[in-house]
């Protein structure tokens, strides 16, 4: 197996699944002992990405991770070109009958981050500022991620709505120098992500259904949202560092440009992440947090080895294959121990190739049920991957197997689809028993 015990799990996940599939992860999370990053790699990699955004400066600079000492006061981010402030303003709110002006507080921990994402998500995908959240809030909480939805006072409801009305009643500032000839300078000064928001139960007590995002942010937004993956913010989405190294590297790694990388401090990346832990556990904080990153973004090139953190440029996560540079160099072996699978195995001539396996093709076109050549691969689904249809198996196969695109000897292809067709018939299996 092509790994390397240095480099977060998901490289190496990605390795073992472009070498062997999921028996082969599987079988390296076993001996990792990583179970938790192991589910998340394959729930991510086994289902199509689905478009989710945030807006730039967000990705960048953070919201706080715990409840800051005296959450009235704003959040101030600055590093450099960026620059984020985060203003809780009063809310007019009925107690005992009576209205009171109070503050609810700056937004703080993963729910704000998740329900963040969705908010900005759903403007950018519908090109519209009104956002539509659900009949009630248990709706809308599984429509974000969380299956099991429990109310009362420290139920997941109650810490979301809580945490939603914080974020819609803050005022944000955000300042961005462009330096970058395609990074546009914007200032964005004194706006809500709603103006119209006032708490999230309407006079009657009934969730507010929908929010209308207030016109400057949503202008911004649309010229400045950053894609994401929605499935793999599920994975993250109870782990607000974890979010927010994700996004920031969503956001960072495509737009680098030079083959060796852009070299930051620990200490730029702890101020991009919001977080004020002393260096030695932040670190620590950060590198375990990238197991789980790595898993959901594999194609994330970062170095995080030494006493400076290495960014790679990569693909953006909605890139559907592991494509990533990086895992085509990533503990490559000696040439006579590389398996015809592997990302980058060992150079043959086609004159070599014609003698040992036959000619290199690419993987059938349309139906297996016809021709010559199709009746192996027909044999293989009838047999091994019963009762799911050979053809619906195939198009699975085109869409979401790595490297689909190069051509290999009928050997090899067969035998990866013989690995393919037994894994997709046993998830699918335990998809309808569920």
């Amino acid at each position: 197996m092509n790994s390397d015990s240095s480099k977060p799990i998901g490289h190496q996940y990605a390795l073992a699944m472009i070498d062997g599939g999921e028996e082969r992860v599987r079988s390296l999370a076993r001996a990792a002992g990583s179970q938790l990053t192991m589910d998340a790699f394959l729930r991510v990699h086994d289902e199509e990405p689905v478009p989710a955004f945030l807006h730039s400066a967000l990705c960048a600079m953070s919201l706080p991770t715990k409840r800051p000492k005296d959450e009235t006061q704003p959040i101030l981010r600055e590093d450099g070109k960026y620059a984020l402030a985060i203003n809780p303003r009063p809310v007019l709110q009925t107690v005992d009958g009576k209205p009171l002006l109070r503050s609810l507080g700056v937004p703080y921990g993963a729910y704000p981050r998740v329900a963040l994402i969705y908010l900005l998500s759903q403007a950018v995908s519908k090109r519209s500022r009104d956002v539509y959240l659900g009949r009630n809030f248990t709706e809308w909480m599984r429509r974000l991620g969380y299956q099991t939805v429990s109310y009362g006072p420290r139920g997941t409801a109650n810490r979301m709505r809580e945490q939603v009305d914080r974020l819609l009643a803050c005022e944000w500032q955000i300042r961005w120098d462009g330096t970058e000839a395609d990074d546009n300078a914007f200032a964005v000064r004194d706006v809500k992500i709603s103006n119209e928001y006032a708490g999230s139960l309407e006079k009657n007590g009934a969730f507010a259904r929908e929010i209308r995002m207030s016109e400057g942010f949503y202008a911004h937004l649309i010229d400045h949202a950053v894609p994401l993956n929605e499935v793999a913010i599920r994975e993250l989405k109870g782990t607000p560092t974890a979010l927010d190294l994700y996004t920031y590297l969503a956001y960072r790694l495509p737009r680098i440009a030079a083959d060796k990388g852009q070299t930051i401090s620990w200490d730029q990346l702890a101020r991009h992440l919001g977080n004020d832990a002393d260096s030695k556990r932040f670190r620590q904080t950060v590198r375990e947090t990238m197991q789980l990153v790595s898993a959901v973004y594999p194609n994330a090139n970062i170095d995080m080895t030494g006493r400076k953190v290495v960014l790679y440029p990569s693909p953006a996560p909605l890139e559907r294959k592991l494509v990533g540079p990086h895992l085509r160099l990533l503990g490559a072996p000696a040439a006579k121990e590389a398996p015809r699978s592997s990302v980058m195995p060992k150079a043959k001539t086609r004159k070599e190739e014609a003698a040992n396996e036959g000619p290199l093709l690419e993987f059938p076109n349309g139906s297996m049920s016809f021709g010559t050549r199709e009746a192996a691969y027909r044999k293989i689904g009838l047999d091994k991957g019963h009762p799911w249809s050979v053809d619906q198996m195939a198009d699975a196969f085109r869409a979401g197997f790595p490297g689909i695109s190069r051509k290999r000897s009928e050997t090899e292809w067969l035998r990866v689809w013989d690995a393919f067709v037994i894994s997709y018939a046993k998830r699918r299996g335990a998809a309808e028993g569920e």
